[in-house]
């Protein structure tokens, strides 16, 4: 026990000597207006609470908002996701026939809408809508639309582009206003439509894999950056001359803490260019769907991209847009998917919560089934270049159903909407697999009868996107994405915020983890506020060895948490349901503040009570409970 203390103390003190760094303006996207929605809209859909946690609503009635999407329909299983009770699809819309990155040899799933100049072509999605519907007659649908622009576009644009100078830069402010063109005319599109009543949202999606990330994945530097960072200079730090664009070589060799607060306020300005072209296009499409349906995006994955230069750290000032209902990223994929981590969202989930915002995961979950893109589709993938190990299959169908009960158990209990990616088509493809689905999909949509659904989480942990423009992937990496990995394991609940909204939340915890790596002005409020209201701390910095899972059990023990499982396991838990993803097989006790009931709601459905309770678990297994009393 004191060496625990040791170490934190070492790491607080540690902590705040690091640096000193230059302050940050109060940075704030441009609001474009509330849009109220159309009293004759086909169908109606919003984002609100329900059992204390932000849900999705549509018309007037909390929806189950488990879904299906893939991106190769010919092996699409809309037959099986229907018939295991799923009502609820995606399906990707492009507005250029063109893959979703960079990456040279590959060709995209299907022809864009805006291939050709002048002439919008709308076959291939209103196929795509239709035979989701031959499949579903009632089924609800919200495209993923593709913003990237088509050849043409870029040919008649060279000095528009980005730093491959092959795609927009998403610095153009032309090229903003295209893509709302090109937005509204396709939501024109849908609500002149037959099957306007079943297009209850949208997703947009634009940069590098669609998740808003900048196409070089390099900061977006290029021609079309300049007069952008030299507006944003002048509006927010006027007392910065600007003197053209930075070399980004300085920073990944020495970070910005020793020095350059010009290169820091660049790679501010490549997070907050990106966050506000979500923000507009995002008001494109409430205003072109007469306000009446979510709009959302994938962004935020500050937990997840240890790079600050793919312009994804502008989470704080988009949940400040009206116009946004929702935030998505895929699970995550720490560790290359490993089987034994707690897969969380990439961004700070909570913060979004407590935003009022929808958080919508992609559950890309791979199975057994799981073959490489050029074994689907070849003329996709002609050369093979998709063989990371992160594309690859899991060895066995018991394996694949436990990872596929380890997401769908930790999108119920955090109160996420999500869809499974059947990325290539077929990974789901198993009676087996099928019966999960369904049996899943009736636990989700039975959680939203819970009077209480929202976390009661004793531990807040805190990153800081104002610290990323700071910090070289090596630091980022070792404050922020190792260090959480051994948070799953503490046998407790927290909840993730950025350190944005401490002001609003740390009285409610009994202790506060701050993952910012280094002392930032967030940080520096926080530990005051901590030690003023006695609340204990720990904090990690770029330079300090991750704390394990035991230190961090300990602390929080030590501190008042309660601590549910003792063991190394993968734990999730509100007032509704717990489970446990077991990293090795043996018994596991979780024990209780008080006698509770509960009943299994995968194999034997066996109840258990008791204020311990204790069941056997082979390694890599999940279990899912009911709190029934």
């Amino acid at each position: 026990m004191i060496s625990i203390f040791l170490s934190v103390l070492t790491a607080i003190s540690y902590g705040l000597q690091l640096y000193s760094l230059p302050e940050d303006a109060p940075l704030e996207i441009k609001s474009y207006g509330t849009v109220e929605a159309s009293p004759d809209a086909p169908v109606r859909s919003c984002v609100k609470k329900c059992g204390g946690v932000p849900t999705l609503f549509v018309n007037g009635e909390p929806y189950p908002a488990a879904a299906y999407m893939t991106y190769l329909e010919e092996y699409a299983r809309y037959d099986d996701f229907s018939d295991a009770g799923y009502k609820f699809f995606s399906v990707p819309t492009l507005f250029a026939g063109r893959w979703i990155s960079v990456t040279n040899g590959l060709t995209p799933f299907n022809k864009g809408i805006y291939d050709e100049r002048d002439n919008a072509d709308y076959t291939v999605f209103d196929a795509s809508v239709r035979r989701i519907l031959s499949s579903c007659p009632d089924a609800l649908i919200m495209p993923r639309v593709n913003v990237s622009m088509p050849l043409w576009w870029i040919n008649e644009n060279e000095a528009l582009l980005d730093g491959t100078g092959e795609r927009e830069s998403l610095f153009s402010e032309k090229w903003r206003e295209d893509a709302s063109k090109m937005l509204r005319d396709f939501i024109a599109h849908v609500l002149s439509s037959d099957y306007a009543s079943h297009i209850v949202g949208y997703q947009i999606a634009g940069g590098n894999t669609e998740e808003w990330f900048h196409f070089d994945m390099n900061a977006g530097v290029s021609e079309a950056a300049k007069a952008g960072f030299e507006k944003f200079l002048s509006e927010y730090y006027p007392d910065i001359k600007y003197k053209g664009l930075p070399d980004l070589s300085l920073f990944k060799r020495n970070g910005t803490r020793h020095g350059s607060e010009y290169l820091a306020r660049y790679i501010e300005y490549s997070s907050f260019a990106v966050a506000e072209d979500i923000a507009y296009l995002a008001h494109t499409a409430k205003e072109a769907s007469g306000g009446s349906v979510v709009v959302g995006a994938f962004y935020g994955y500050t937990l997840e991209v240890t790079s600050p230069l793919y312009g994804t750290h502008g989470l704080r000032w988009l949940l400040k847009c009206d116009d946004i209902d929702f935030i998505s990223s895929p699970n995550s994929y720490i560790g290359t998917r490993d089987e034994d981590a707690d897969w969380t969202e990439m961004y700070a989930a909570d913060s979004v919560r407590l935003h009022g915002k929808l958080c919508f995961q992609e559950c890309d979950v791979r199975t057994h089934l799981t073959r490489l893109l050029g074994d689907c589709a070849p003329e996709t993938d002609p050369g093979h270049i998709m063989t990371a190990p992160i594309w690859h299959g899991l060895f066995d169908k018991e394996t694949a159903v436990s990872m596929l009960r380890k997401s769908s158990s930790r999108q119920l209990i955090k109160g996420n909407a999500f869809w499974w990616f059947d990325m290539w088509g077929g990974w789901y493809d198993d009676a087996d697999i099928m019966d999960e689905m369904s049996a899943f999909r009736s636990i989700y949509a039975d959680s939203l009868k819970k009077k209480d659904r929202a976390s009661k989480a004793q531990v807040a942990v805190f990153v800081d996107e104002s610290a990323v423009k700071f910090m070289t992937d090596c630091g980022l990496r070792n404050a922020v994405y190792d260090q959480r990995k051994a948070l799953g394991f503490i046998g407790a609940p927290y909840d993730m915020y950025d350190i944005s909204d401490f002001d609003e939340v740390f009285g409610r915890y009994k202790a506060v983890i701050f993952m910012t790596g280094i002392k930032t002005e967030g940080l520096k409020t926080g530990v005051t506020k901590c030690r003023k209201h006695r609340i204990p701390f720990l904090m990690n910095s770029s330079m300090h060895k991750s704390f394990s899972a035991e230190e961090l059990r300990s602390f929080c023990a030590a501190n008042g948490v309660h601590i549910y499982l003792a063991t190394n396991d993968v734990f999730y838990k509100n007032d509704c349901y717990f489970a446990v993803h077991a990293t090795e097989a043996g018994d596991k006790t979780v024990t209780f503040p008080k006698e509770t009931t509960v009943r299994a709601l995968f194999g034997d459905k066996k109840e258990y009570s008791g204020k311990n309770i204790t069941f056997p678990m082979e390694k890599g297994e999940t279990a899912l409970f009911e709190i029934v009393g």
